[in-house]
């Protein structure tokens, strides 16, 4: 519908509701008497033929025929047709709130209505309600698309699903089912000794999986938290508290990329089983496939994404190394990654972020897996991808994990658990090495759940699905089979339009506060600020007293350099940025063991400096823990290390600091090179700055280009 005709539309809606409150009716009244639903009637005619209901739901169509009206309104089991006769329709009350014949213009397709009246039939044996009495319970204001079932966009469906249930009731259907689905779930486990518990949606250290997690703030606690992306490390506390059986329902949150199969934001069910191992658990998770499907569908076998399974059937057992061996022809413990590289570019696959040998392996299974219709469990999975399940007997290298395939998809995990806590640590420490190295999907070290397993933990083992496995039974994407997927925020045109005053006036309140709020704490900043601070020779004073290695000089110097071109980018003061650039490693020399040392660090510069300054160069050590509010911190934690970083490759290049950002990239993810430089920290620079590697290193590579002459 153009906007010039939906925005007189809702003009002359709007001028309806004033006529009707006039008339003393309101519009929008707070509750209605409906006492049957509309499909119910129509089942069971025979029984209320000839009986006064009251029925309610919204207008979708509406025709005259001379003095007769008749119209559908359509509640959540279907449409039934209210038949209005002059004669039998009472008139307009404003006591009794009702429409009567000569105010009929005052209704329009979209509009809630509530009907009292007599069940029958009309002449064409259309089940019907004759109206004796005519409510507006919600007036609508906008009309609805005339055009919606033949919209392509499926995002514009998705991001109003309140319209694309009103003009597709029957797609609600699929949500009925995916309630059920749960229900089913949850009953046949509870059915089976186990408990639904609760476990925190915010954590202090995430982990359960490999996954990016989302990070949020507690201002009470001033911390940083992340949104969980699984339950399991909590649950396992509760196994060694004591419980023996329990599942979680509910959300979990990834920070990945958006695509048919995730979601970032998705529902998942997770159980643990104390005293039982993996065998255990394939059992169970075979069990509840087959009795979820034959339950809710009444069928076993089914058609999605282009594969047929039937879950009646014998499920394959697939071993993880051999299938790899004979499509790939890689053994995953004796070649080298050059080689599985090139089978996943050789197929098209591109990786972004950092490439190590457990994506390397993990990519070209995927590559296998789209291929298998399944049901199937992948077993003996490779220790080295798997850092919480335990290892098979006899083998160290595998681990007692398994994986359901089907339709070319994984659609679940389980494993037996770690209980042996050296064990879990030096698999976590493992996991710490990757994240330092760059990968931010790598699980965190969780000392707190090390500590959990000294006290003892019986064997367990652990399974978890999510509602992928729902999409996969109906065939849907995880967009489709969700009710509110998370898409990029946008208004309608129309929308703009029509509260673009009050949208005008809402940003420039919000401009408001903020810049009150910026100069509170411009005004906090100068209240603390001492008149005058060190000059820049003074500070290199102080520099050339507290750090006696001419390396440490120039390092300082370099990031000094690095700190003054962001300032300037960001329209910060670079002489601030400078002093932090400078002074950011002032006390190693002499206190290298607190290091850094925010007392030390004001004594030899006297207190001399702005707050923000020392609050940068204490975040510059992320094991330190201070947190980094200020862009100066950001860039004071990117840039420390990988001064470095460029130092050490000019060092080797007869083209010293003249470099390409190919080759500084490659030293980068080179962990044998310069291996004490610690590319997590300027990981988490980057991230917090919100900038990539690759912007970082281009825009360094100019700075320290000056610096060709000290090598």
């Amino acid at each position: 519908m153009a906007g010039e005709t939906l925005i007189k539309i809702r003009k002359e809606r709007l001028k309806k509701i004033q006529e009707l409150r006039k008339l003393g009716i309101n519009p929008y009244p707070a509750k209605s008497y409906k006492n049957i639903n509309n499909q119910d009637i129509i089942d069971n005619y025979k029984k209320f033929e000839n009986k006064e209901v009251c029925v309610a739901g919204r207008l979708v169509s509406w025709r005259e025929h001379g003095k007769l009206f008749f119209g559908h309104i359509q509640d959540e089991s279907g449409k039934i047709q209210l038949y209005i006769k002059e004669g039998e329709l009472a008139n307009t009350s404003s006591e009794k709130q009702i429409i009567g014949i000569k105010h009929l213009n005052f209704i329009d397709k979209g509009d809630f209505l509530e009907a009292k009246g007599i069940v029958t039939k009309t002449i064409r044996g259309e089940v019907s309600i004759l109206v004796k009495e005519l409510k507006i319970i919600s007036k609508s204001i906008r009309p609805l698309p005339d055009n919606w079932l033949g919209l392509k966009d499926k995002e514009e469906r998705i991001r109003r699903r309140y319209l694309d249930f009103t003009m597709k009731p029957k797609l609600k259907e699929l949500f009925f089912r995916k309630s059920k689905f749960w229900d089913i779930t949850k009953n046949f486990l509870k059915n089976r000794g186990f408990i639904e518990i609760e476990t925190p949606v915010l954590e202090h250290v995430t982990g359960g999986a490999d996954a990016k997690p989302f990070i949020t703030h507690h201002n009470d606690l001033d911390q940083d938290f992340y949104l969980r992306i699984s339950t399991e490390l909590f649950q396992k506390r509760l196994i060694g508290a004591g419980f023996e059986k329990i599942f979680t329902f509910g959300p979990n949150f990834r920070n990945e990329g958006i695509s048919d199969e995730h979601l970032q934001e998705y529902y998942a069910i997770e159980w643990y089983v104390a005293y039982a191992n993996y065998l255990d658990n394939m059992q169970l998770v075979k069990d509840l496939f087959r009795y979820v499907a034959s339950t809710l569908y009444k069928k076993t076998k089914f058609t999605s994404r282009g594969h047929t399974f039937d879950l009646a059937n014998d499920w394959i057992e697939i071993d993880y190394k051999t299938i790899l061996k004979e499509k790939t022809g890689i053994d995953i413990f004796v070649d080298d990654e050059n080689k599985m590289l090139k089978i996943l570019e050789d197929n098209g696959v591109k990786l972004e972020g950092e490439v190590n040998k457990n994506r390397l392996v993990d990519n070209l299974w995927k590559l296998i897996r789209k291929t298998i219709s399944g049901p199937a469990f992948l077993i003996n999975i490779p220790k080295f991808i798997s850092p919480l399940a335990k290892s098979t007997p006899g083998n160290e290298n595998i681990t007692e994990r398994f994986q359901v395939i089907i339709a070319g998809s994984e659609l679940g995990n389980g494993y037996s658990e770690i209980n042996d806590p050296v064990d879990q640590l030096n698999r976590f420490l493992d996991q710490e090495k990757l994240r330092k190295e760059g990968d931010e999907e790598a699980q965190m070290l969780d000392i707190d759940y090390i500590e959990m397993l000294e006290y003892g933990m019986p064997p367990v083992s652990g399974w978890g699905h999510s509602e992928r496995l729902f999409w996969f039974f109906e065939n849907v994407t995880g967009r489709e089979g969700t009710l509110f997927p998370m898409l990029k925020f946008e208004l309608d045109e129309n929308t703009k339009k029509i509260y673009g005053n009050i949208l005008r006036d809402v940003t420039r309140s919000e401009n408001k506060k903020e810049k009150i709020i910026k100069l509170k704490k411009y005004l906090d900043k100068q209240n603390n600020k001492p008149k005058k601070f060190p000059s820049h020779e003074e500070i290199i004073n102080i520099l050339k007293k507290y750090v006696s290695d001419p390396y440490q000089r120039l390092h300082a110097r370099m990031v000094e350099a690095a700190m003054i071109a962001y300032a300037e980018k960001y329209g910060e003061n670079p002489t601030l940025w400078s002093a932090a650039g400078l002074l950011h490693d002032i006390d190693f020399d002499k206190w290298p063991e607190i290091h850094p040392n925010e007392a030390k660090i004001r004594e030899i510069t006297e207190n001399k400096f702005p707050d923000e300054v020392y609050e940068a160069i204490m975040g510059h050590n992320t094991k330190a823990g201070f947190p980094r509010k200020t862009k100066m911190a950001q860039a004071l934690l990117a840039t420390d290390e990988v001064t470095g970083l460029f130092y050490a490759t000019a060092k080797m290049r007869p083209e010293g600091f003249d470099m390409k950002v190919k080759s500084i990239k490659k030293k980068f993810n080179d962990k044998s090179f310069a291996e004490r430089i610690d590319r997590n920290e300027i990981i988490t620079g980057l991230n917090e700055l919100g900038i990539t590697l690759d912007e970082h290193l281009e825009f360094l590579i100019d700075v320290f280009k000056t610096f060709q002459n000290e090598l």
